[in-house]
């Protein structure tokens, strides 16, 4: 569906945290923090339930600090003896979608949710802090973790893992690892089979192509009890590795995974940075949540251009650009306020966006007529709505069902989102 912007990092290159700093405060081994985020559209809460730890540490290092906000949650973390702040993180999650549905005016919702972070060797005090549509945030949850007294469940291997393309180390690449949901143990030749096809539709698309030294792709090989996915309004309920359904926030085709907690304890079999669901289902759906979480069906002509749509929103919080398909959130992007996505503006603050990119002589706004397909301009009509949220492409895979099609904005994005990961600045 949607998600929130990527860290940029022309920002990023002046002066943040260096790879001396991370051997400062962690070591390579990975905490995860299970918690119940639960609430409605006006408040909300979070009540940690556990602790995890294990693994290697396959998430950047040098960049340890974000400059700016660009998740709906921003998840902070001080060193207890000093206050000093020694990692950030942001990323959304279902529930910040949620809050912002008509269900979420009457009902309270409850989401599992996780965020990962170094092992601190110090004791350490977190906080999230929660970013409405306006961009006002609130301190929701402050918590602290001292390694030499908490006793973390350590990660325990379940399954197999698949190579599916290998670039380098992980503090050197991304580290997408693909998770199957719904094949069943008589599955397991087209669960190999579906892994490698989708790891080809992400290695055939730019911009994962020209950086593919910067990219790790791997694949669990975990085992439902029954074959397929639920979908509550096809009468289709299946015991599944993950649990994931379609339907999920009233919008059918929105096919997303309720269980996160044992999505991670499954994921925590290899390095990872971002998690994607292959479903086994031929009904088209799938969803992406940036820094998150992605799903993908399996059986659709459209797969090639439904994983590289839902990355777009997972890795480089990509806004979509369409305005004409069926969505269950309201006043997503309030047309007084700039979004946080990179790739839709309400002229609020356009500098902010890819107004330097723009040819001088371009209008602003640029009509959208022919003359001007391939002209990167300001498009009016992006973020489910059609008038006041402007897109930069015509016709982007942010908006149209098109695979490898990402309009130079976007592009640069996902480059900017690679590099994060990789601890270097790429696309100069």
């Amino acid at each position: 569906m949607k998600k929130v912007l990527v860290l940029l990092l022309a920002v990023f290159f002046c002066g943040i945290n260096s790879a001396q700093n991370f051997d400062n405060y962690f070591e390579n081994k990975t905490l995860r923090i299970d918690y119940l985020h639960s609430g409605d559209h006006v408040s909300e809460s979070i009540e940690v339930k556990a602790y995890h730890a294990g693994g290697v540490w396959s998430g950047t290092r040098a960049y340890l600090i974000e400059p700016k906000r660009y998740g709906d949650i921003l998840f902070q973390v001080f060193d207890a003896a000093s206050d000093k702040l020694i990692y950030s993180r942001s990323y959304s999650t279902l529930f910040c979608e949620y809050r912002a549905t008509e269900r979420a005016l009457t009902e309270v919702g409850h989401f599992e949710e996780c965020v990962n972070m170094p092992m601190p060797k110090a004791a350490v005090k977190y906080t999230f802090t929660m970013y409405d549509r306006r961009n006002v945030g609130k301190l929701l949850y402050t918590g602290s973790y001292d390694p030499a007294k908490e006793s973390p469940k350590p990660f325990v291997k379940e399954c197999e893992v698949m190579n599916l393309h290998i670039g380098g180390k992980p503090e050197n690449c991304i580290d997408i690892l693909f998770l199957p949901d719904g094949y069943a143990k008589e599955d397991a030749k087209k669960l190999e089979k579906d892994m490698k096809r989708f790891a080809s539709y992400v290695m055939n698309c730019t911009p994962y192509k020209e950086n593919k030294k910067y990219v790790n792709l791997r694949a669990i090989k975990g085992y439902s009890e029954e074959s397929g996915i639920t979908d509550p309004n096809g009468g289709v309920f299946k015991k599944t590795l993950l649990g994931s359904s379609y339907n999920v926030i009233d919008v059918d085709r929105y096919l997303m995974c309720l269980n996160v907690w044992k999505m991670y304890e499954v994921a925590d079999d290899a390095p990872v940075d971002i998690i994607v669901l292959i479903c086994n289902s031929d009904k088209y759906g799938g969803g992406g949540i940036y820094n998150f979480y992605g799903t993908v069906c399996n059986g659709v002509p459209q797969a090639d251009y439904v994983i590289v749509h839902e990355m777009g929103h997972l890795i480089g919080g990509l806004a979509d650009e369409y305005y004409t398909s069926e969505v269950s959130v309201m006043d997503y992007y309030p047309t007084d306020v700039e979004p946080v996505e990179p790739n839709v503006t309400t002229l609020v603050d356009f500098d902010s966006k890819w107004k330097s990119m723009l040819d001088p002589n371009t209008p602003v706004p640029t009509p959208a007529t022919a003359d001007h397909k391939g002209i990167l301009g300001v498009y009016e009509g992006g973020g489910y709505v059609a008038k006041g949220v402007y897109r930069p492409w015509l016709d982007c895979t942010m908006k149209i069902i098109a695979y490898n099609n990402f309009c130079p904005v976007c592009t640069k994005i996902l480059v900017d989102a690679i590099g994060y990961y990789a601890n270097k600045e790429l696309g100069k």
